[in-house]
């Protein structure tokens, strides 16, 4: 991933969050990382406590960048800071609910943090349902899918779900 430069005074710029490119990236290496984890789980690497501290780690981790408070990365501050936590409290905020019954959808850091807990819970779906174990990810269609869905949802780009149909 390039990263671009700042024209004025050609200094190298981190990649910016929003920008669907970066964002895939960051989603591939969180279902890669996740699914690297879970290997060392059934091959006695890593035990489930370490591995439930490493599934927090990448929420929070995950929370941060794309809530534009990493150093990392750059951001569009009224995107990622504003727009992004009301675009997924529209989209998200029922299955949120559902998911964790607790979280304050109007409190932006909550919600987001919610969200990522959700989204890596959603990663351990995906490794099941789309047979990793036996397919692996790289080609598998279902890991494609996923990884371009919740780019797309977190760079602002609307996703089928979110056009509800009306009954």
């Amino acid at each position: 991933m390039s990263c671009p430069l700042r024209y004025a005074t050609k200094r190298q710029l981190n990649p910016n969050i929003a920008a669907y490119p970066v964002a895939r990236s960051v989603i591939a290496r969180a279902v890669q990382n996740t699914w690297d984890r879970a290997l060392e789980v059934s091959e006695g690497k890593m035990s489930l406590e370490e591995l439930e501290q490493a599934n927090l780690n990448l929420v929070l981790w995950l929370q941060d960048t794309f809530s534009g408070a990493n150093a990392h990365f750059s951001c569009e501050s009224e995107f990622n800071e504003k727009l992004l936590p009301d675009m997924l409290r529209q989209s998200m905020g029922e299955e949120i609910s559902l998911f964790n019954p607790a979280v304050d959808l109007e409190q932006n850091e909550s919600l987001m943090f919610s969200v990522f807990a959700y989204f890596v819970s959603e990663i351990f779906v995906l490794l099941k349902d789309a047979d990793c174990a036996h397919v692996g990810l790289s080609g598998n269609p279902q890991v494609e899918a996923f990884i371009d869905f919740w780019s797309l949802r977190l760079t602002g780009a609307p996703v089928a779900s979110d056009f509800k149909t009306k009954e």
